[in-house]
């Protein structure tokens, strides 16, 4: 069946039809068109957004409150610019770069809401062929929509527009090319501004890019290259696509394709597919050795965790947890059956683990993981044993979630859970994050 959305796809689907898109202001045809786009400094721009009085300020959004060894989430292009401040550097060395700069803690669940309002706008505003990349990433299919808005810039300035005022107020990079990667590397060449690269120039455009810059080709691939005597783009050329794709099979393909082309054959993913896995960590204060501690956060952890299986309405029949002492994570896998969301269940577990393998050595890291999720709607086998007969669902459980829902995220909490109100407990956005569905881990 065919489902119109608006008057945007109903002209999307006249426009289909056509072999290619035509730009009537460039003359230009776009076989295929992509955007990506960017927020500039998401989080300390969403920072200076909320509390104006920060606006010039070398602002940095830390994972810890005021704590020397703090991790640098984000900084601000004054920061960034000025001081050499950059993502991932310890707190206590960017206070020796800029002993004045702004220290913010975390606030994630202000940067998922703000997220969540700019990518519905993107979705209603501009086109439905949205893939949510990160949570101030977006690719963008333009292709359905091209001649609807007339123009390549029109759409881009469109974006800008919709991203500026469903945000309150950020920028955003748009890089518009003719696929994912390639937008990805023409947004990142003129931060906070639109670049606009045609199918037919993006290939002697990217052919002089150094290759470490194209995204998928990390350190030591680059490193692997430039041993092979591939420094930039058109460097790959003169060797035969067996040699990425011989590595890193129909992704080295893709790599190759896009240095070598300025072509990337991959389209857009709108729907997200199913998890395989959930899980949750904490990395600790170096040397960790308080008992209290570090079962407070484990217990955290596995609320988040169940309340996480709960909400997506999966259980899980086989858990991971681990922890990270100084030389080694050591870590066991535990099966369970039935499947189970239970926290007191899942409590049980990652308790048993850490009472028989931890013996008080100095810690590091801590992770609890669902690593087989089972969907609660999908059809079950019945078992003739008593013992894997599905669980009913405990009412402590429901009752914790719908108050938890109606007043805040921890609103209520086990006694354990007490033993973490030194530690920072701000929940971490991970990579992928969205702000709905599966992805969103908060």
């Amino acid at each position: 069946m065919l489902y119109v959305y608006n008057y945007k796809h109903l002209y999307a689907l006249f426009a289909n039809k056509m072999k290619t898109f035509f730009c009537p202001d460039t003359k230009t045809e776009w076989p295929r068109c992509f955007a990506l786009v960017d927020l500039v400094s998401a989080f300390a721009s969403i920072e200076k957004m909320d509390f104006p009085e920060l606006q010039g300020r070398p602002v940095v959004v830390t994972n810890g409150d005021h704590v020397p060894n703090s991790c640098i989430i984000t900084s601000c292009y004054v920061c960034r610019e000025n001081f050499g401040i950059k993502t991932g550097m310890r707190l206590k060395e960017a206070l020796e770069l800029c002993p004045d700069i702004v220290i913010r803690p975390s606030r994630p669940y202000r940067y998922a809401e703000v997220s969540g309002l700019i990518m519905d706008a993107l979705r209603n505003d501009v086109t439905c062929d949205v893939e949510i990349n990160s949570i101030d990433e977006a690719y963008l299919d333009l292709k359905p929509v091209l001649n609807y808005y007339g123009s390549v810039q029109v759409i881009a300035d469109k974006i800008r527009k919709v991203v500026l005022e469903s945000s309150g107020g950020l920028r955003c990079s748009i890089g518009i090319s003719e696929g994912k990667y390639t937008a990805k590397l023409v947004a990142s060449q003129n931060k906070g501004k639109t670049t606009i690269i045609p199918p037919n120039m993006i290939e002697s455009y990217i052919s002089k890019v150094p290759v470490g810059e194209i995204c998928g080709i990390g350190k030591r691939t680059e490193r692997y290259l430039n041993e092979a005597g591939v420094f930039v783009c058109r460097d790959l050329k003169k060797l035969p696509m067996a040699f990425l794709a011989d590595r890193f099979g129909d992704y080295g393909r893709r790599l190759y394709l896009i240095c070598t082309k300025g072509h990337d054959p991959y389209p857009i993913i709108t729907e997200v597919a199913p998890p395989k896995s959930m899980g949750h960590g904490k990395v600790l204060p170096p040397k960790t050795t308080d008992h209290n501690l570090v079962f407070g956060i484990l217990r955290r952890l596995t609320e988040r965790l169940s309340e996480r299986l709960r909400r997506n309405n999966f259980k899980c029949d086989s858990f991971t947890v681990g922890f990270k002492t100084g030389q080694e994570w050591i870590g066991a896998k535990y099966p369970r059956s039935p499947g189970t969301h239970n926290t007191s269940i899942i409590w049980g577990i990652v308790k048993d683990h850490f009472e028989n393998f931890w013996n008080g050595c100095p810690l590091y890291q801590v992770h609890i993981n669902a690593v087989h999720l089972i969907s609660e709607d999908a059809p079950k086998q019945m078992s003739f044993f008593d013992e894997d007969l599905p669980e009913k669902a405990n009412p402590l459980d429901k009752i914790k979630d719908e108050i938890n829902d109606k007043l805040g995220r921890q609103s209520i909490q086990s006694a354990t859970e007490l033993f973490t109100k030194d530690a920072n407990m701000v929940p971490v956005l991970a990579f992928n994050f969205q702000n709905t569905g599966t992805k969103n881990s908060l």
